[in-house]
């Protein structure tokens, strides 16, 4: 059964697919193994959740160490954790298997974002972690429980092509936005086209009036393209997310293209 603390978590304008567990007695556990909600999409999107579990067992990766013999303690964690960031289930749910990839920035990307999109070069990251989606057909894709699949694995990769591919998700700071530590998913068509976006403040709560106008940005965005991002409507939110938004996509668009030249030379004899 879920506690009541689930309501604003689960209910929010970002509804997502929660790990069960109880939130309270998970809160209470993570308190007790002196870890911290974090707030970092790329992080927690790593991994699966029987990934996770293993690592809170252990306490590697950046988990806590839960120390219990009963599992049900690993999953209410798991669930505190999971309900402060946005989860790939929701971002691409029809993928079946997701390539991470780790991109790196090189000098002409780097110039076209601080000549191009005029982003100030000390506000540049260059290494991001990129979420390629692909869904594929067979005994071992499933939507519900998406295959994890790295550079490490080329084997798995090879049955990547890019006929499959759904699209990219990328997790970004809003920099320059209220206080600076607000985090943006996007999701992206192949032609890099923002088709969901959800943001969440410090605590991991999206808040309603900053997703709703977030959604005035669906649809934009292009390949190639360096300019703000203009969304139809007014208000306060839509002003003050404009240009730090149009900034972190501009940003997230980079990486895809990096990971895509990766992808061109991987592919180039198939």
């Amino acid at each position: 059964m879920l506690s009541t603390i689930a309501v604003p978590l689960f209910l929010s304008f970002a509804t997502q697919t929660p790990a069960l567990g109880d939130l309270d007695h998970g809160q209470a556990l993570l308190k007790e193994a002196g870890g911290v909600v974090r707030v970092d999409g790329a992080w927690i999107n790593r991994y699966s959740d029987e990934t996770i579990l293993k690592l809170l067992a252990s306490g590697k990766d950046g988990f806590p160490t839960v120390d219990s013999d009963n599992v049900l303690d690993q999953w209410d964690v798991l669930a505190v954790l999971r309900a402060a960031n946005s989860d790939l289930r929701d971002l691409v749910p029809e993928a079946t298997h997701v390539y991470v990839a780790e991109t790196k920035l090189d000098d002409n990307a780097e110039k076209r974002l601080t000549e191009q999109a005029r982003i100030k070069s000390d506000d540049v990251v260059t290494s991001r972690r990129v979420f390629v989606a692909y869904a594929l057909d067979g005994e071992d894709a499933d939507k519900d429980r998406k295959q994890f699949v790295s550079a490490k694995e080329p084997k798995k990769r090879d049955k990547l092509k890019r006929d499959k591919k759904v699209g990219y998700v990328v997790f970004a700071n809003l920099d320059g936005f209220r206080d600076g530590k607000h985090e943006v998913a996007f999701t992206t068509d192949k032609d890099v086209k923002i088709t969901r976006v959800i943001v969440r403040d410090a605590q991991g709560r999206a808040p309603d009036d900053l997703n709703q106008a977030a959604q005035r940005f669906l649809g934009k965005g292009a390949r190639g393209k360096y300019d703000e991002l203009k969304a139809g409507g007014a208000g306060k939110a839509v002003g003050e997310l404009s240009g730090p938004l149009s900034r972190a996509f501009l940003q997230a668009a980079e990486s895809v293209y990096m990971y895509e030249v990766d992808e061109r030379d991987y592919f180039a004899f198939d």
